[in-house]
């Protein structure tokens, strides 16, 4: 073979490489904080309003209420990734009108709307801060089944 075609060759696997890991499943974020197990929450020091637990049979409480400006904390105790999204399931444009085209970028919400924008691996928490009053329904993106509602006063 000469030199050229190795190179084509390899180019060719590097890219295949890199389209399957763009396109393929979950993808897992890092939490961001201590897990909640660990927060003193007898003491008080709960950094958030509601707290909603997705399990394998669904999130829990179905429906949580917070006054605007409280944050609502979703934690993973599934065996699925966790990836909360506003509802209409797969755009996810119910709180703001964007979809997750326009406010999701490689993983990363860009706008601050009601969207996780990627999925957590169990034991991981994902948080919200609601900024806008109103009734807003919920479902994980990676199991669309399981849904919720945030009412905010």
């Amino acid at each position: 073979m000469n030199a050229k075609l190795i190179w084509i060759i390899i180019a060719a696997i590097i890219l295949g490489a890199l389209g399957w890991y763009a396109f393929s499943g979950d993808r897992a974020v890092a939490p961001t904080t201590e897990a909640p197990a660990a927060m003193d929450e007898a003491a008080g020091d709960e950094p958030f309003a509601a707290l909603v637990t997705l399990t394998d049979e669904g999130f829990t409480p179905e429906t949580v209420t917070v006054s605007r400006g409280e944050t609502v904390r979703f934690v993973n105790q599934s065996a699925r990734g966790m990836w909360v999204g506003s509802d209409d399931h797969p755009t996810h444009t119910e709180y703001d009108g964007t979809t997750t085209r326009e406010h999701c970028a490689d993983g990363v919400n860009t706008t601050g709307t009601f969207d996780q924008c990627a999925s957590a691996p169990a034991g991981s928490f994902w948080e919200y801060t609601f900024e806008k009053s109103g009734t807003f329904g919920y479902h994980n993106h990676t199991g669309a089944s399981h849904t919720g509602t945030v009412v905010v006063n």
